[in-house]
């Protein structure tokens, strides 16, 4: 077998392939075998049957035809294993020569670029403070208010943040839909949890008030109305205005262990040291990582880049409709059009799979791999995780071939972890 290989771009080659007669005879020959265990022919034994009579019955042509079909993708697989190439796509094959003896042909295929690797032990990031700030503090400590807070009636127009106690009828051309109807609801207005006209619609009223109005209901409050235009009664029976408790020593003592307000912010602060603590070590592997994608140019295959965001695409999308909303309302949410949404995710996936490429190439240079023990260990993590058995979990992994993918996750983290060790890492002071 000669090959040659044409680079046509970073991450895209040509590779010619010729097959020598000796080479092309030996294949033909052994299609000829399979033919005849295939083949009933009178007069002759399966497996016996000669190759002038397979030839006279099938035509020498429609046997070359066979041969090409099961050999061309083993011998493109060992002409690109000879020239060393790591395709990561389906190859565009074309036979260009076989009409005599010899065999020619040549494989289009994307493949893993041939990356300069950066001084990547020269890496240097900032470490994120872990201080807790006097907002955290008195973050935590309303949410601690908040869950102490008291309702008491009160004699005033509704408020945001006011609790209401009231009846709410949904209805479609006069039927009621139950789901989404109840009586003697407490609602928090402001909270939107319904639909965002009723808390407009609540917004000023009195005990004893009526309101009527028409709205979309969100499709998670209703199998068979969601995003269907309905109409929503409600009557205000009570409105509750939310207590806070001071903050003081008693507080303390109500909301938690300690007797003083001082001992429960202490707790606080550490609490909240010690998350910011590990998001720091966590951020300090992605500022890494980025100072890395950052230093060298990483060409990756287009069809790489077109699976992931697809992939990526249809998670968010699964995601979006698990929690009750549409595409469009996703998209207000975080003020993107599709086609933005889109570029953002193929921005993301192109970053992401130069990572990879980068990582791999930076275990490939320090002699990094991953042994029998760390999958063992790495499968048995993903089923304590999962709620299943190490061996329910592996046997799956073998099955489905990602024995391959979740090494390479395993040997990227190593190497990751390899970085930061080597990063030269600074607080905010330096």
């Amino acid at each position: 077998m000669k090959t040659t290989v044409e680079r046509e771009s970073p991450t895209r080659v040509r590779l010619l392939v010729e097959i020598d007669p000796a080479e092309v005879e030996r294949l033909t020959s052994d299609t000829v075998r399979k033919l005849s265990q295939e083949l009933k022919v009178p007069g002759f034994r399966k497996g016996k049957v000669p190759r002038q009579i397979l030839e006279s019955r099938m035509g020498r042509g429609a046997i070359r035809q066979k041969m090409l079909e099961d050999s061309l993708p083993r011998l493109y697989t060992d002409a690109a294993r000879s020239e060393s190439l790591r395709p990561v796509a389906t190859p565009d094959l074309e036979v260009t020569d076989f009409e005599g003896d010899t065999l020619s042909f040549t494989a289009t295929v994307e493949v893993r670029p041939d990356l300069e690797l950066p001084n990547y032990k020269a890496i240097e990031v900032e470490r994120p403070s872990v201080a807790a700030t006097r907002e955290e503090i008195d973050d935590r400590l309303q949410v601690l208010r908040n869950r102490f807070a008291t309702l008491e009636p009160v004699g005033r127009n509704v408020q945001a943040g006011d609790h209401v106690l009231v009846d709410v009828r949904a209805t479609r051309h006069d039927e009621k839909i139950e789901e989404a109807s109840a009586n003697d609801l407490l609602y928090e207005v402001g909270s939107g949890t319904i639909v965002p006209e009723l808390d407009e619609e609540l917004t000023g009223k009195r005990a004893g008030d009526i309101i009527k109005f028409n709205a979309v209901l969100p499709e998670r409050m209703s199998p068979t109305h969601g995003g269907q235009e309905v109409t929503l009664t409600a009557i205000v029976k009570e409105v509750n205005a939310k207590r806070l408790p001071d903050l003081n020593d008693d507080f303390a003592k109500t909301a938690s262990e300690f007797d003083t307000l001082e001992e429960l912010e202490g707790e606080i602060r550490e609490r909240i040291e010690e998350y910011k603590g590990v998001q720091a070590d966590r951020e300090i592997r992605n500022r890494v990582l980025d100072e890395l994608l950052d230093m060298t140019d990483i060409p990756v295959p287009d069809s790489l880049i077109q699976r992931e965001t697809e992939a990526r695409m249809s998670g968010l999308l699964g995601d979006v409709r698990q929690h009750g909303m549409t595409i469009e309302d996703y998209l207000s949410v975080v003020n993107m059009t599709r086609e933005g949404l889109e570029q953002a995710q193929r921005k993301a996936a192109e970053r992401s799979i130069g990572a990879d490429f980068l990582l791999d190439a930076i275990g490939e240079a320090e002699g990094m791999s991953v042994n029998r023990g760390e999958l063992d260990a790495e499968i048995e993590r993903l089923s304590t995780r999962a709620g299943r058995t190490p061996d329910e979990l592996r046997r799956e992994i073998v099955q489905q071939g990602r024995v391959e993918a979740l090494a390479g996750d395993i040997l990227r983290t190593k190497v990751l972890n390899y970085l930061v060790d080597h990063a030269k890492v600074t607080d905010e002071a330096g």
